[in-house]
This record gives C-alpha cells, sequence and structure tokens, in this order.
C-alpha cells in the first residue's frame, strides 16, 4: 500500500517567471529519502474545462484548430479556459456555446484530472451536455476554428486511431464510453448513445 503522507519539505520557494497564466517555480526542495534539490514547475492561475456535446441523434461536435505550442492542426472537443476563481461548469457552458454556438439544458460533471502533476498544477474538468440548442458560434478574434459534427462512436474511433490526441479530450470521450458501457450515464443520455 503507497504511503500517502507527504515525504516532500519546501526549503525555499522561488518564482523564476511570472505572467497572467501561470508562474514558473525553481522550489529548494527536501524529499524524505533524498538530499535537498531544486524542483521545477509551473503553478497555473487558469484552468481548461472540456465538454463533449451530444446531439439527440447521439452525434457530437468537434473543434479543429491550429496549435502554435505543437505546431500542428488538431481536433478536440469543445474546451476552454477560466481563471481559478470561476465556476468550471460556467467556464464550460460558455466555452460551448463560443465555440460550437451551442446552449444545452442538461449537463453532468465526468471528472476533475490533473494535466501532469509532476510538473504542473493545471486542473482540467471535463463534462458532457445534451438536450442542445443550435445558435451562432462566436469565437475569440484569435480562434480561427473548424467544426465537425460527426457520430460519437466516430470520436471514439478518432482517439483510438490517434487523430484525436489532446489528453483532455482523448480521457473525456474515453471516460464517456466507459460510462455507456457500464449503463452509468442518465437514462435519457443512454438512450440517446444506444
Amino acid at each position: 500500500m503507497a504511503n500517502e503522507l507527504n515525504p516532500w519539505k519546501l526549503i525555499e520557494k522561488r518564482e523564476v517567471f511570472d505572467c497572467n497564466f501561470f508562474t514558473a517555480r525553481s522550489d529548494i526542495v527536501h524529499h524524505l529519502h533524498g538530499n535537498p534539490r531544486p524542483y521545477n514547475s509551473l503553478r497555473f492561475k487558469h484552468f481548461g474545462a472540456a465538454v463533449v456535446p451530444i446531439d439527440s441523434d447521439g452525434s457530437t461536435v468537434l473543434i479543429g484548430q491550429f496549435r502554435y505550442v505543437l505546431n500542428r492542426f488538431t481536433w478536440e472537443v469543445p474546451r476552454g479556459g477560466g481563471t481559478l476563481e470561476k465556476d468550471s461548469l460556467e467556464v464550460a457552458k460558455n466555452e460551448l456555446s463560443e465555440e460550437a454556438g451551442l446552449t444545452a439544458k442538461s449537463w453532468m460533471h465526468i471528472f476533475d484530472l490533473w494535466v501532469s502533476p509532476g510538473t504542473t498544477d493545471e486542473r482540467a474538468p471535463g463534462f458532457v451536455a445534451w438536450n442542445l440548442h443550435q445558435g451562432e458560434p462566436h469565437p475569440e478574434p484569435e480562434e480561427i476554428l473548424l467544426r465537425k459534427r460527426v457520430p460519437f462512436s466516430q470520436a471514439i474511433d478518432m482517439v483510438l486511431s490517434g487523430e484525436i490526441c489532446d489528453m483532455g479530450s482523448a480521457s473525456l470521450l474515453l471516460n464517456i464510453q466507459t460510462r455507456l458501457v457500464r449503463n452509468d450515464l442518465p437514462a435519457d443520455l443512454l438512450d440517446i448513445l444506444r
């Protein structure tokens, strides 16, 4: 059984870079089984919420865009960020409307994941939304987005083939698929996805 006690002791907190989105730290720490050393990490001031919208025929909407950091185009579920004090469901609702032009009557919180807990404290909440109403997307000026409506099963295939390579999108889609197989979703959503 893993020891759940904290083996780390903070000796000195060192901020080496700070911007509106995160702080980079190079703290000096001591581990129970080691010597004092630097521990580098990113501490985020925002989180990124993701949502899988499910239409009445079992389809979902994917968002395609070119990601600067990856230097490539990606397909993802609607997602975007909010500052830490914001409610994650409200952020997800705003992103769904902004990127896909959708609003939803029904929402389910699927998870709160930590993106890379060895180096960052970035949190990534995920939702599924259904009973949708279509409106007009209104992306931010720097967002050049493509939208693709696909059957939910095709989105799962895109994850398994690596076409959807965003960790948040992939884990959210696969979580919903697993819940579908286990009958662990609200009855009306199960009916739509079957």
